[in-house]
This record gives structure tokens, C-alpha cells and sequence, in this order.
């Protein structure tokens, strides 16, 4: 067996309007493998950015292999899904220690810790949720100080609240405790009395899970002082500096659950390990194929054109995220040590830009350590080429396209024979590059649409086209631009006249981008028009639109900490360092490295040479609710 370079990428899929569109749901990729009989794959949290992984404590043990017979995933060990809880530390450390466990890329409780310290495994009657094949999320694990009152409860999470009902003058609080309104739990604590112990000072709330006899599900401890009456302006006020709250919805893990495509097949409360395979699902993995796998991951293969001993199908493990947040696409975890070189590129960065389809991602950054640091100007080095790819439309032929700081760009339209380069001879300065410029791609798609006289099409940045007549003998079709509402072109395609080429049928938009003269920015494909004695209507078959604003990238502009070096417009290459600026590489940072690239280092306890500083860099991803769609805010019309 041979264990290929694996490939870590994400996918961030906008709804078409402008460019700064937020983002509905994002991709973390896992590896790129090929369907190659008999070889094996492996993903782990260190190359799969889908799964769970804390860098601060190293935590982090979900394993999937694939192994592939023919182009198939055959049933029942085809896929195999393995994971181990770890012990890890409450934020608030005097409770002592838990077991974390990750289950399909997100992290679970297990059970509490026994040892001497481990308060709240004492304060359970049963203590591993894995005894009765159930796991539980963790909702709060945290050490910050908050003070509440009478007036004002502490709010906790799936409706509970935690309120002060009295404090006397020693300090004693009386807690009530409800879920969604309704009491649960009323206790009294005294954390003021002289000597008091994390007992005095903790409150818990206990309950049964399924089977699994009252097990502490929130826990709050209170530092003190407490405030009686009108003391500090406060009523019955109290400060806590630790909550901890697990879900008392736990999922289920028994064995023969089935999560889509798998099954789990152990749960071991002793080892606290689950495992899962495919069994009775065979996987087919045929091109453009997208299939769910278990819970969110699913996988998804290439839509490549040539599939052969030579250029297998390329195919990636993802997990769909949904939910809104802000999310972190990391690359592979590294260590700092001197001398020693971390290297990310699209093989095992998520963030940079890479089309799985065509195979397309150039992006590479290199940093060198001298001691702790990355010091200038080489320490870190930043380098990207384009490539060719075609147009969604390929009559339209091929452009260059270049990953740039984790997104993607159009750099120029590509020479060749006017029946596919009519872009590129329309326009003046076909490549922006020469002028040290790179644009966003706003829109390349090949899709079929139909409008009539007087609806207009929506592009992004504002623009919309118009078709104002047809004309009834010739088809011909005249058009009218508009940005924000304003005039800014007219012009007519005939798609209907015998023998029409890509020129007759394509209406082009040019324009001067900060000294690229005439550059097409808009092009919209019109397969055919009609004119009728009660309707008139067009089909437009290809829409492709760059930004009008386009990114500068001329020597020696900085970029955060890096600064470009070097823009060779034929080679069509971008080089970029650190030149004049040291980055240090200590503890618990996160420091900006360019664009929304960024660098994190651990939190760790320990650095030594044993256990040298673990880093990696990011990217930051935002996901949005996702509105309704109006015409106005899509691609369509109006």
C-alpha cells in the first residue's frame, strides 16, 4: 500500500451580488486523493480541517481511512471512521480534568475524569456517558468573571437560568435554577464562609440522561465576594469566575446507529473509542458526484474531462458548514524550532484558492525559523503563478486565472485563434498583469436564461442589461447598459442572422481599469432571439463579468506584513516576503500575517525542545444567514 500527499482545501461559495457578498456555507476540504485500485487513504486533524482539533492541548484523534477496489468503496470496510477521547483541563482548572471526545468533526463530552481533584466527577453518580452509548456537547467551559444578580439571572444555555433568590448576612446564597420558566433545582451555597472549599463554592445541577444516572450538567462556581442589599449598588449580587455546561440532549452511539452511510460497529466505555464503517454501502465514485457520508462530511469528486491511468479522478472529503459563525480554515499544524522550514501550498492549506475540477492552485508560502522567530526579509516567502482555464461558455475559449492571498483573480484573457479568443481581441490590453493589476471574478457561468423587451439582466457591481428592442425582421437586438441606475453603453448582438459567429452573438463591455486600456469587463453570450406578434424574447447562454475595481499589485506595495517583490507579467508570476518585518513566534498568538491570512500559535504549557511551539497559519471565513432571494440580489431578472 502507498500512502499519497494529501490535499487540504475549502470552497467558499457566495451568492452572486457584489464582492463583498457573504458567504451562505463554506467547504473545509480535506485531502485530494485519485481513485486508484487498492491504495489506501488516510485523514487525520492535522490534514483535515473538518475534524476537531485543539492546538492549544494538541487534542484532536478522529481518523478516516478509504480504501479503494476498483472505483468503489466497497462495503463493509471500504471506509473506516475511528475516534479516542483525551483527558483535557476545565477551563476553570480547580474541577479538575474530562474526557473530550470528537464525533464527526464536532467535539463531545464523554465522562469526568477520576482523580483526586476531579470535583465534579464526584459530585456525579454516574460519570462516563459512554457506559450507555451516549455522548453530550459541550455548551460552556469557560473561567471568566461575571457578576449577577436578583435582578439580572445568569442566563445558561437551552433555556436555563441561574437566579439569585436571597443572600443573608453571612453570605449564604439562595440559587433557583429554571428551564424555560419552570423551576428545577433551588439549593443554598455558601462560598463566604471562612475556610470554604470548591464544595462550598460550587454549584451544581445533576440530572438523568437516558440511562445515565444524575450526571452533572451545569456546574457554576462562585469566587465572591457576594453583595447583600444595596452594597456597591448592586442587590443580592455575587461574582462567579467558572461555568460548565453540558447539552441534556445527548446524542446516541449505540452500535448498528447508522450516521447516513456508515455504522458504528464498537463503543468502548473502557477505551472510549468508537468505531464505524460502510457496512451494506457500497461507494461508487463516478465524476461530478456529490455524497453524503456521514453527518456533514460528505465527498465529492472532480468534474474533470479526462479521466485515465495517467489523470485518475481527483475526489475530496468536505464538511458542509451552514451555521452561522466565523470559522477558521487552517493549514497543516507545524513546530517551531530553529532552523527548521514549514511549507503550505494548496496540498495542505485550506485557504488558498484551488479548483478541484480542472486541477487549478498555485499558491505556496514558506517560512523559515531562526530561533523563534521568522526574521526578514526571507523568513517568509509568498509566491503564486496562473494558470489557464476555460470559460463556463467555451466558445469564448480559456483566460488566466491566479490564486492571490487566498482568492481567486482573473489576470488575463489568453492568445489564440479568433474562433476561441474573441475576449482577448477585443480588448486593447488583454492582460492585466502588465500593468500591475489583478481583477475579482464576479460571475462565469454558462447558464440558459430568457427575458423579454424590456426586462433587464442582473450582473453583479450594480450593472444590469437591458434589452430594448428586437427587431422584427433581422432579430437584432439592441441593448442598453446601466450601472446604479445610469446609462453607461448601448449596443446590438444578431444572433439570429444566418451563419452568426461568437462576434455577432456576444455583447461586450470595455472599459479603462487604472491604465489597462479597454479591457473587456462584461460579456454576455445571446444563443438566439425571437420577434412575434405577441411576444418578443432572448436566451442569453453565457454571462462572465470581472470588477471594475481592480487590485493593485505593484512592486514594493505592502500587504500587512509581507511586501511584493517581484510581478513578471509574461510569466504571469507574484512573489512577496517579509521584507522589514521580524515576526515573532511566542505563545497564545494570533497575528496578522496579509490579506485575511493569518498566523496562530498555541497556547501550550510546555515548550522545550521536546515539545517545540505548535503553529499553523488561517484563513477566516464569516457564514451568514442566508436571505430570501429577490431578483435584485441574484444573477437573474427583473
Amino acid at each position: 500500500m502507498r500512502t499519497p500527499t494529501f490535499i487540504t482545501f475549502v470552497v467558499i461559495f457566495l451568492s452572486m451580488t457584489t464582492t463583498a457578498s457573504a458567504a451562505e456555507r463554506v467547504e473545509l476540504r480535506g485531502p485530494v486523493a485519485t481513485v486508484e485500485d487498492g491504495v489506501l487513504y488516510t485523514w487525520s486533524p492535522q490534514e483535515f480541517a473538518g475534524f476537531s482539533y485543539d492546538v492549544d492541548e494538541d487534542i484532536g484523534t478522529e481518523r478516516l481511512t478509504l480504501v479503494i477496489t476498483g472505483d468503489s468503496l466497497d462495503e463493509p470496510n471500504g471506509v473506516v471512521y475511528e475516534t479516542l477521547a483525551q483527558l483535557d483541563d476545565f477551563e476553570f482548572e480547580e474541577w479538575g480534568t474530562y474526557w473530550t471526545i470528537s464525533f464527526l468533526g464536532e467535539e463531545y463530552f464523554a465522562g469526568y475524569a477520576e482523580d483526586w481533584d476531579s470535583f465534579l466527577y464526584y459530585a456525579s453518580e454516574d460519570d462516563n456517558l459512554l457506559v450507555e452509548e451516549q455522548l453530550s456537547k459541550i455548551l460552556y467551559d469557560d473561567d471568566q468573571e461575571r457578576t449577577f444578580s436578583s435582578e439580572a439571572p445568569l442566563k445558561l444555555e437551552e433555556g436555563y437560568e441561574l437566579a439569585i433568590k436571597g443572600i443573608d448576612t453571612y453570605g449564604n446564597i439562595w440559587l433557583e435554577l429554571t428551564q424555560d420558566g419552570e423551576i428545577v433545582d433551588s439549593t443554598l451555597i455558601s462560598p463566604s464562609i471562612e475556610g470554604a472549599t470548591i464544595t462550598d463554592k460550587t454549584y451544581t445541577y445533576t440530572k438523568d440522561l437516558g440511562a445515565t444516572q444524575e450526571i452533572v450538567i451545569i456546574a457554576v462556581h462562585f469566587k465572591g465576594p457576594v453583595f447583600h442589599g444595596e452594597e456597591a449598588g448592586l442587590q443580592n449580587a455575587a461574582i462567579v469566575d467558572g461555568i460548565w455546561q453540558i447539552s441534556n440532549a445527548p446524542i446516541d452511539v449505540e452500535e448498528d446507529n447508522k450516521y447516513d452511510k456508515m455504522t458504528i460497529q464498537t463503543v468502548n466505555a473502557d477505551t472510549k473509542t468508537i468505531m464505524m464503517n460502510n457496512e451494506d454501502n457500497k461507494i461508487t465514485l463516478n465524476k461530478n458526484k456529490d455524497l453524503l457520508l456521514m453527518g456533514d462530511i460528505r465527498i465529492k469528486t472532480a468534474d474533470q474531462d479526462v479521466i485515465c491511468a495517467e489523470e485518475p479522478l481527483r475526489f475530496y472529503l468536505y464538511k458542509e458548514i451552514t451555521e452561522p459563525g466565523t470559522y477558521e480554515i487552517r493549514g497543516n499544524v507545524a513546530l517551531v524550532y530553529d532552523g527548521s522550514t514549514a511549507e503550505w501550498d494548496p496540498t495542505n492549506f485550506a485557504g488558498f484558492y484551488y479548483d478541484i475540477d480542472n486541477n487549478i492552485g498555485l499558491e505556496s508560502l514558506t517560512m523559515t525559523i531562526t530561533g523563534d522567530a521568522l526574521e526578514e526579509p526571507n523568513g517568509v516567502v509568498y509566491q503564486t503563478e496562473a494558470k489557464q482555464n476555460d470559460f463556463d461558455f467555451e466558445e469564448w475559449g480559456k483566460y488566466w486565472t491566479i490564486g492571490f492571498l487566498a482568492d481567486e483573480y482573473f489576470a488575463a484573457y489568453v492568445e489564440g485563434t479568433p474562433a476561441w479568443a474573441y475576449l482577448y481581441d477585443d480588448s486593447t490590453d488583454a492582460n492585466l498583469m502588465v500593468d500591475e493589476l489583478l481583477s475579482k471574478i464576479l460571475i462565469d457561468d454558462d447558464e440558459e436564461r430568457t427575458f423579454n423587451t424590456g426586462t433587464s439582466l442582473k450582473l453583479a457591481d450594480g450593472y444590469e442589461l437591458t434589452v430594448t428592442s428586437i427587431d422584427p425582421d433581422t432579430g437584432k437586438v439592441n441593448l442598453e447598459l446601466r450601472k446604479n441606475g445610469q446609462p453607461v453603453d448601448t449596443g446590438a448582438v444578431e444572433p439570429s442572422k444566418d451563419g452568426a459567429t461568437v462576434q455577432d452573438k456576444t455583447y461586450t463591455y470595455k472599459k479603462v481599469l487604472n491604465g489597462a486600456e479597454d479591457i473587456v469587463i462584461i460579456a454576455v453570450h445571446f444563443k438566439n432571439a425571437y420577434r412575434g406578434a405577441d411576444q418578443s424574447l432572448a436566451i442569453v447562454n453565457g454571462v462572465w463579468q470581472i470588477s471594475d475595481a481592480p487590485l493593485e499589485i505593484k512592486e514594493d506595495t505592502t500587504f500587512d506584513k509581507m511586501e511584493i517583490q517581484t510581478v513578471d507579467a509574461d510569466a504571469k508570476t507574484i512573489a512577496m516576503n517579509n521584507e522589514d518585518n521580524k515576526i515573532d513566534l511566542y505563545k497564545n498568538a494570533d497575528s496578522l500575517l496579509m490579506g485575511n491570512i493569518r498566523i496562530k500559535t498555541a497556547d501550550q504549557d510546555e515548550i522545550s525542545p521536546e515539545e517545540p511551539l505548535r503553529f499553523y497559519v488561517y484563513k477566516e471565513v464569516k457564514v451568514e444567514r442566508a436571505e430570501a432571494q429577490t431578483p435584485s440580489q441574484e444573477i437573474g431578472l427583473i
